[in-house]
């Protein structure tokens, strides 16, 4: 099955080789799409599209050379606008290492010690004295997350904000799940906090500070942060989607059933919120190269983990960090938020770069996308993923009847059929009453031949 994919890949790789040595002489319509193309990545990434597996901007450098940089698909579905490498996404938690670099902004100005309690910034009414700032740029803290408590106690139809959140800690007391400094414990709230610091500290909101000290000198343009409500009427942006499995098609999400705390979440600062584009992303990569911005020291206390006492960590202030003799350090993080998937990964020893932004919640693929591009930049095959029998049905099911099932898997008997994926979507369907659905993957799950069936 993966050899079939191998083939049909480098077909259409070797015909587009092909157009593009024919059309080479020609005027370029478009600059934007067509001047820094790898024709490897060009054809990867055009197949995935083509087969509904990724919607978005992508950007690739290697050895600090712009190799590829593309946008593909819708950015407002209901606007029907193209999805641009200059569209700005909401980018999830890649914002936390903007959150962390306001931080060692306050500290290279001599007004933030990371080693000193969190009290003496927000003062005794946050309830936990041995807290410290770098804790909760480790994720370290112990800090429970606040998004449980808010999901069943709060007036769903007003936004949260970091004041409210604030309240929740100074109010509730809810228990430490760790002693600060020994476990790791992934935070948001942690950040929520981090944020408010900077508000505290420096006299203005984190969107306002990180406009004037990081956006502003990078020309990152189309870098900020929305009330949740005003993204879809928005120019040159994209919101997220979520596919809609009752209608097949792409929606709101905080329009789905149980999602309507991706609206009524959507106004902390910290762990997430912010947009930016691929464009001001990578003048983002750039100027991290320089000391602009963060100086010498700042950036070896970043780029560098700080695993807690007693727990493994590979976290520093905002990035996870990878370093080994022969790639030299890595520095990445990825995003989850509503229907958006982000991802950034710094390849800091020759400057290679990689950034990919999803506004459809491609979360079938997007692992297997970022590893193989990953991989292509050192130096290995690209390899295609699979498409997953169970999301093409998500998207497809809607078309299908009875009659069809048989035609509908022969097509697509080169996806990758995995029964409990498969058994998982069918139980969904049942407890939705899509009893019609759910009867189609009976069908299939009762044909033999199927990959992992």
């Amino acid at each position: 099955m993966k050899i079939k994919l191998y083939i049909a890949f480098g077909l259409y790789l070797i015909s587009l080789l092909l157009l593009s040595s024919c059309t080479s002489g020609k005027k370029e319509v478009n600059p934007e799409i067509n001047k820094v193309n790898d024709p490897v990545l060009e054809a990867f990434f055009d197949t995935l599209y083509a087969r509904k597996m990724f919607n978005g901007a992508v950007a690739v450098k290697k050895n600090g050379e712009l190799i590829f940089k593309k946008g593909y698909g819708t950015a407002n579905m209901e606007k029907h606008t193209p999805f641009t490498t200059h569209t700005a996404m909401e980018i999830a938690s890649v914002s936390k290492q903007f959150t962390a670099a306001a931080i060692q902004i306050l500290r290279q100005q001599d007004k933030i010690d990371v080693d000193l309690p969190a009290q003496h910034y927000l003062g005794k009414d946050f309830p936990y004295a041995d807290i410290t700032v770098k804790h909760l740029l480790t994720h370290t803290s112990g800090l429970p997350d606040y998004e449980d408590y808010f999901r069943k106690h709060w007036d769903t139809t007003r936004i949260a904000y970091n004041r409210d959140i604030l309240a929740y800690f100074e109010t509730e007391k809810p228990e430490l799940l760790s002693t600060p400094g020994v476990k790791y414990h992934y935070s948001n709230s942690g950040f929520v906090v981090l944020a408010e610091m900077v508000r505290v500290v420096s006299g203005k909101s984190l969107d306002r500070f990180l406009k004037q000290n990081i956006f502003d000198k990078a020309g990152m343009t189309n870098s900020g942060f929305y009330e949740r409500d005003s993204i879809w009427d928005l120019d040159n942006y994209a919101p997220g989607y979520r596919l809609n499995p009752a209608t097949c098609t792409y929606v709101r999400p905080e329009t789905l059933p149980g999602k309507n705390y991706y609206r009524f979440l959507s106004g902390r600062f910290g762990p997430g919120r912010l947009s930016s584009s691929v464009d001001d992303l990578i003048r983002w990569d750039s100027i991290l190269y320089t000391n602009t911005i963060l100086n010498a020291r700042s950036k070896a206390v970043v780029f560098r983990p700080h695993p807690p006492s007693g727990d493994d960590s590979d976290y520093g202030y905002g990035w996870h960090i990878q370093e080994s003799d022969s790639t030299g350090k890595i520095v990445y993080h990825t995003g989850s938020w509503a229907g958006n998937l982000s991802y950034i990964k710094r390849f800091t020893k020759d400057k290679s770069l990689v950034i990919i932004l999803n506004n459809t919640f491609e979360s079938a693929y997007m692992k297997a996308i970022r590893a193989a591009v990953d991989a292509y930049l050192l130096g290995k095959p690209l390899i295609l993923p699979q498409p997953e029998a169970s999301d093409l049905f998500r998207k497809e099911s809607c078309d299908l009847h009875t009659q069809d099932i048989r035609k509908w898997g022969n097509n697509h008997r080169d996806a990758h059929w995995d029964r409990k994926k498969l058994e998982k979507l069918r139980a969904f369907y049942r407890e939705n009453g899509d009893t019609a659905k759910a009867g189609l993957i009976t069908e299939l799950l009762a044909r033999p031949g199927r990959t992992g069936i």
